[in-house]
């Protein structure tokens, strides 16, 4: 197990959480329970204390395709800090383009898995975020060419019914072998915004869900990434 020390956006301290796994880098951006809320927050430095008077909380996760400071840049801020004896808060935020901003945004997707051995009719959220993949036949055609959406749907990789397209969830899985593009174009269509979610159904039931691994909660950075290394 090591430590890290975290700045958490819009806060003016460094914070310290735990890595049980060892799976967590310096400069990574990472999410963090604070407060009983998910934060954003970057890895700054490791923190070597032998023992701690506090109770040290786990960082929960990656971001998904985040950025990644470098040791250069990390260096940079503890010197500004120390120089010009200005907060984490100033200096991440004076370092970091006005166009940058360290904020995530959390998604729903459907888990295909666990989907295979469920009985679609008695799971609304499954039903709502399914519907979500559905097209028109013409704009399939038009997409993907009239040859293809009609080999696939032959082949009951898509379901045509009314003049609408839709996946066939019992074979999608293996339509990414079949035709990488269109799993794709449609894998991306069961993803759906946490908070649009959960207009639409209770949190309780849309945290069961999750809980049973049909639906899996990925967090993404929104931010522009030609600043930064990627992880």
């Amino acid at each position: 197990m090591q430590y890290f020390d975290v700045y958490i956006d819009g806060m003016k301290d460094l914070y310290t959480y735990s890595d049980k796994n060892d799976e967590f880098l310096l400069g990574e951006s990472v999410i963090v329970p604070f407060r009983n809320i998910k934060k954003t927050a970057i890895i700054i430095k490791k923190n070597e204390s032998e023992k701690y008077d506090f109770k040290i909380l786990n960082i929960d996760s990656k971001i998904k395709d985040s950025i990644r400071l470098s040791s250069k840049q990390l260096d940079l801020i503890e010197w500004l800090k120390n120089y010009y004896l200005l907060s984490y808060d100033n200096v991440i935020k004076a370092m970091l383009p006005k166009n940058i901003k360290i904020k995530s945004k959390q998604n729903y997707y459907v888990n295909l898995e666990k989907l295979n051995d469920i009985n679609l009719v008695e799971n609304e959220i499954v039903e709502y975020l399914l519907s979500l993949t559905e097209i028109s036949y013409s704009t399939a055609k038009a997409k993907f060419k009239k040859k293809v959406v009609d080999s696939l749907v032959k082949e009951q990789y898509l379901d045509l019914a009314e003049n609408t397209i839709r996946i066939n969830i019992n074979k999608f899985s293996l339509l990414k072998e079949k035709n990488m593009d269109i799993y794709l174009y449609f894998y991306d269509k069961l993803k759906i915004r946490k908070e649009n979610l959960e207009k639409n159904f209770s949190k309780e039931k849309v945290k069961n869900f999750k809980d049973l691994g049909i639906l899996i909660l990925e967090v993404e950075l929104d931010e522009k990434k030609n600043f930064f290394k990627k992880t």
